[in-house]
C-alpha cells in the first residue's frame, strides 16, 4: 500500500470525533466521503442519520451518486440526508420558523427573488450603471446578513454601512414579509442557536460530512457545527477557495477547523488527471504555496496526456479551433466528455456560436433547459399528464410536485425552465408542441458524453476528459473585476480550479484581437499568468492536433482519425 493509500484508508476509518482532510483536485475527496459514510453508519443509533452538506446542487448530485454506490439505495434513503446549505436552512425554517414569527406555509425564496426585488430600484439606469448598482446592493445585503441578526439589527447595519438602495430593498422586504435567499442562512443560524432546537438536530444526526469546507462562510460553518455535535468530517482544499464574493472565508474557516480537529490528513495523489495535465496544475498550485500532486502510478494515459498553450489572431479563429478539435475527438470517441470553460460568459460567446453551427451534442450549463437532470423531470411530468400537459399551470404544478420542500435551487431552476419553454412556444397556445419536442436525456450520468459549455465557478467539483480554456488574456484571466491583492489571489485559485477539471488533456488558448460590444476591434493584453502556463504546458497547438489524431483512451491506440482543417496561421509559429 502506498503512502497516499495509507492516508486515504486512515481517514476513511478514523476514530477521531472531528476529522479534517485536505484533498487537492482529483485526489478522491468524494470517494473518501462515500467510504467514510459506510464506516460511520455502523455507529449510528437506530433513530439517527448522517447529514451530508455540500455547497451546490451539482456537488450534491455528485456526492449523492457516490453515496448510493457505496451504501446502496435503501441505506442511503434511510440513513443519509444529502443537502446543500440553503436546503438544510430551508428545512430548519419550515420546521421551526414559527419560533421567529415566520409562517411555515410562506413561500421560500430562490436565487431570483432578490433580483426581482431590485428591479424597481435599478429600473431606467444604463446597463453599466444597473449592473454596478445591482452588484453593490447584493454585496451590502449579503454582508448585513452574514450573521444571526434580527430584522431590526439588519436595518441598523444597513443604515450605518450600506448604499441607500440596499436599505430601500430590505425595508420593502420586511414590510411585505417576504424572504430573500440570504435570509435563509441568517434565520437558520438564529434557529440553530436556540439550545432546544440544536439539541433536536444533534440527537437526530449522529454524524456530519461537510464537502468543500473552503467554500464555507463562517455562518455556514456555524450551522454545520451546531447541527451535529459529534463525528464531524470536513473535506476540502484551501487552494480551491473561489467563493469569497458569496461570503466564503477559506483562511478563517480552515483556522477554526484546525483548532477543532487538529492537524489535517493530507492526500497527494491525483486519480483524475494525466501527468501532462498535472504539470500545469502543479505549476499554479506551487505558485499559490501548495504541494505538487503525483499522478496515479497505475493510471493509463495515452502518451502521458496533453497540456498546451497557444495564441490565435482573432477570437473567431480560436473558436474555430476549439470546435474542430472537439469534432475530431468525438468523431473517433463519441463517449468522451469535453468541457469548454471560460472565466466569464462574455468571453465564451464566439465559441458558443460556433458550436451552434455543428451537429454535436452540446450542453450549455447556463441554460436550465439543457441540464439532463432537469430535462428528465420535465419529460416525466409531460408523460404523466399526457393530453393535459398543454396547460401551462397544470404542467408547472406537476413538475414541482415531486421537488423536496428544502430544495429551493432545483425548484427555481424548474420554474425558470417552464418559463423558458413558454417563451419558446410564443405563449400558452404553442406550449404543447414545444413540450413534445423534449427528448429524454437517456442517461443518468451527471456529465453525459459530448461538449459542455460552462463558466469557471459552476465547474467546481466536475471533471471532463478534455478541457479547453479560451480567452487567456488579461481582463478575462484574471478578470478585470478583480481589485486588490486578495481578489487577485483568488483569480489564480479560479485558474487552478479550471485547469484541474481535465482528465486527459487541457488546452489553453488566447486571441490577440477581439471585437467589443460596440463592434469595435481591439488588441488584447497578454495574461500575467501566460508565462507560467506556457512554460508548464511545454507543447504548442500543432502538437495537440497531432496527438488528437493518434488519441486512443485507456491505452487503445488502434483508432485513427481524419485530418483536421485549420482556418488560422498562428499556432504553427
Amino acid at each position: 500500500m502506498t503512502r497516499d493509500e495509507t492516508a486515504f484508508a486512515a481517514a476513511v476509518a478514523s476514530a477521531a470525533d472531528h476529522l479534517l482532510v485536505i484533498a487537492p483536485p482529483g485526489c478522491g475527496k468524494t470517494e473518501l466521503l462515500a467510504r467514510r459514510s459506510v464506516h460511520l453508519v455502523s455507529g449510528l443509533e437506530p433513530y439517527q442519520r448522517i447529514l451530508a452538506l455540500t455547497y451546490s446542487n451539482k456537488a450534491r448530485a455528485n456526492l449523492e451518486t457516490r453515496l448510493r454506490e457505496a451504501l446502496g439505495w435503501d441505506r442511503l434513503r434511510r440513513l443519509v440526508a444529502v443537502r446543500n446549505f440553503h436546503g438544510h436552512a430551508a428545512e430548519l425554517i419550515k420546521a421551526h420558523g414559527t419560533t421567529l414569527g415566520i409562517d411555515p406555509a410562506s413561500s421560500l425564496p430562490d436565487r431570483q427573488t432578490l433580483k426581482r426585488a431590485m428591479a424597481p430600484v435599478i429600473d431606467g439606469l444604463s446597463p453599466k450603471d444597473s449592473a454596478e448598482l445591482q452588484s453593490r446592493i447584493e454585496a451590502d445585503l449579503r454582508a448585513a446578513k452574514q450573521g444571526p441578526r434580527t430584522d431590526a439589527q439588519v436595518l441598523e447595519w444597513l443604515q450605518r454601512n450600506a448604499c441607500p438602495e440596499a436599505l430601500v430593498v430590505e425595508v420593502d422586504r420586511q414590510v411585505s414579509g417576504a424572504l430573500h435567499y440570504d435570509d435563509l442562512l441568517r434565520h437558520a443560524q438564529r434557529l440553530i442557536r436556540v439550545p432546544q432546537i440544536a439539541a433536536l438536530y444533534q440527537v437526530h444526526y449522529g454524524a456530519v460530512l461537510v464537502d468543500e469546507f473552503q467554500d464555507l462562510s463562517p455562518q455556514q460553518l456555524d450551522l454545520a457545527l451546531r447541527s451535529c455535535g459529534t463525528r464531524r468530517t470536513f473535506v476540502g482544499d484551501p487552494l480551491q477557495g473561489i467563493y469569497s464574493w458569496t461570503g466564503a472565508r477559506p483562511v478563517q474557516v480552515e483556522r477554526r477547523l484546525r483548532r477543532l480537529c487538529g492537524e489535517p490528513n493530507g492526500l497527494g495523489v491525483s486519480y483524475r488527471s494525466s501527468p501532462r495535465v498535472l504539470d500545469v496544475v502543479n505549476a499554479v498550485a506551487e505558485s499559490l504555496g501548495g504541494h505538487p500532486l503525483q499522478a496515479d502510478p497505475e493510471g493509463s494515459w495515452h502518451e502521458g496526456g496533453v497540456a498546451s498553450f497557444g495564441t490565435f489572431g482573432t477570437g473567431a479563429d480560436e473558436a474555430k479551433f476549439v470546435v474542430e478539435m472537439s469534432q475530431e475527438i468525438l468523431k473517433k470517441h463519441p463517449n468522451q466528455t469535453i468541457g469548454v470553460i471560460a472565466r466569464m460568459g462574455w468571453r465564451r460567446e464566439l465559441v458558443d456560436e460556433a458550436f451552434e453551427q455543428t451537429q454535436l451534442r452540446v450542453i450549455r450549463w447556463d441554460r436550465v433547459i439543457e441540464d439532463p437532470a432537469l430535462l428528465r423531470i420535465l419529460v416525466a411530468a409531460r408523460d404523466r399528464l399526457g393530453s393535459k400537459s398543454g396547460d401551462v399551470e397544470s404542467f408547472r404544478r406537476e413538475v414541482l410536485a415531486g421537488v423536496d420542500v428544502a430544495d429551493e435551487d432545483t425548484r427555481a431552476d424548474l420554474e425558470a425552465a417552464v418559463d423558458l419553454l413558454v417563451e419558446q412556444a410564443g405563449g400558452a397556445a404553442g406550449f404543447r408542441s414545444v413540450l413534445d419536442q423534449l427528448m429524454d436525456p437517456d442517461t443518468d450520468t451527471a456529465i453525459p458524453a459530448g461538449v459542455h459549455l460552462l463558466n469557471a465557478h459552476v465547474g467546481k467539483g466536475q471533471q471532463f476528459d478534455w478541457v479547453f480554456i479560451p480567452g487567456f488574456e488579461d481582463g478575462h484571466i484574471p478578470s478585470f473585476l478583480a481589485k486588490g491583492s486578495a481578489q487577485e489571489l483568488e483569480e489564480k485559485r479560479i485558474l487552478l480550479v479550471m485547469l484541474s477539471r481535465a482528465r486527459h488533456g487541457v488546452i489553453v488558448t488566447s486571441a490577440r484581437g477581439l471585437i467589443s460590444r460596440a463592434g469595435r476591434p481591439y488588441t488584447t493584453t497578454r495574461s500575467p499568468y501566460a508565462d507560467l502556463i506556457e512554460a508548464a504546458a511545454g507543447s504548442d497547438l500543432a502538437a495537440v492536433i497531432a496527438q488528437v489524431e493518434r488519441y486512443a483512451p485507456d491505452g487503445d491506440q488502434s483508432g485513427r482519425g481524419v485530418a483536421v482543417s485549420t482556418a488560422h496561421d498562428e499556432f504553427a509559429s
